[in-house]
């Protein structure tokens, strides 16, 4: 049985003339000890399908169908008190925003200390303190911080304490959402080399959301990729990117600096997202794929597995080879 389950998941934020339509029929699993990655730009619904999973979406989103397992649990059955009892215990979720996400008034101990007791009942004040200067030093902090205030942090600090708050009670899967958003390199890169190193010595999974393709092509080992509230494609990240068959993951590759390229070609992408409010008919990509076909206009495709373990929802899907060796020859910036 899988950690973690999600099928058939719809998310819709209820506004005054509809609904939008963040999360669309999206399935995935996650295995224990497991890193996976959700690829999508801004508005493709990977942050409120993070959050859905938490149970932490807004009060006007609402779950309109699928359900989400964890250890064979369904979250979307759970009540507010019984998923305060799962988060942080369980699932461990480090937002977007150091800054934004620690209390500004409280030292880094206090908001560590009130993560432990809100879980740990009877807990000693000197058993608290041992286990946040245990995972500050985990994090790579001085215990001395443990009396700072989050504005006498810096950002890649304030992050690796939010990285903390999340190991503090060995929860089996993290949710990290843009868990490097403005860190230099090589912070970026030794955040998510640590959470590659938890999960090998705490058996710990996580499911990364990002942007940013290289981060999630080198850390983790299953991609899922989203646009427009839909899966485009999954797979085994490293295979998925090697060889792309969606026109979206071909496009993402294309528009990469290539070190080891002959030549100074690049794509660039013209990337509004679609209307999630009055979801287009047909394929959620067609009006930015220099690719479309007629098949396009009248329903989206639905995933289905071209090359072993990848999974890609496109009409065009066994075209794939000539659409990436074309994909540098059309003009995707004049695609309405």
């Amino acid at each position: 049985m899988s950690l973690l389950s999600v099928r058939d998941l719809e998310v819709h934020y209820e506004v005054e003339d509809g609904y939008v339509h963040a999360v669309d029929d999206v399935s995935f699993d996650i295995e224990s000890e497991s890193l996976v990655g959700v690829l999508g730009e801004s508005g493709c619904g990977k942050s409120t399908l993070s959050k859905a999973i938490i149970g932490g979406l807004d009060d006007n989103a609402v779950i309109r169908a699928g359900e989400i397992r964890f250890d064979g649990r369904d979250l979307t059955a759970q009540t507010e008190p019984e998923m305060r009892e799962i988060r942080w215990e369980q699932i461990a979720y480090i937002p977007q925003s150091a800054m934004g996400s620690l209390d500004p008034v409280y030292t880094i101990r206090e908001q560590l200390f009130e993560t432990i007791r809100a879980h740990r009942a009877g807990i000693s004040k000197q058993e608290c303190l041992d286990r946040a200067e245990e995972v500050l030093d985990l994090v790579g902090i001085s215990t001395d911080r443990l009396r700072s205030y989050p504005h006498q942090l810096s950002g890649g600090m304030r992050q690796r304490v939010l990285l903390a708050m999340a190991l503090i009670l060995e929860p089996e899967l993290i949710i990290a959402d843009e868990p490097t958003t403005g860190l230099d390199v090589l912070l970026r890169d030794k955040i998510l080399n640590d959470i590659e190193t938890y999960r090998d010595e705490f058996g710990v999974s996580a499911l990364f959301v990002s942007h940013d393709i290289a981060d999630l092509v080198e850390t983790t080992e299953y991609l899922i990729e989203m646009y427009g509230g839909k899966i485009t494609e999954r797979g085994p990240s490293t295979e998925m990117f090697k060889e792309p068959v969606h026109p979206y993951t071909i496009g993402l590759k294309g528009s990469l600096p290539d070190l080891h390229s002959t030549t100074d070609e690049m794509i660039a992408m013209k990337m509004q997202p679609p209307n999630l409010h009055n979801p287009p008919e047909g394929c959620r990509f067609k009006n930015k794929c220099p690719f479309a076909v007629e098949e396009c206009e009248t329903a989206h495709p639905e995933l289905r597995e071209e090359r072993p373990g990848i999974e890609t929802a496109c009409y065009r899907a066994s075209d794939a080879e000539t659409m990436r060796a074309e994909s540098t020859r059309v003009d995707w910036s004049d695609v309405e």
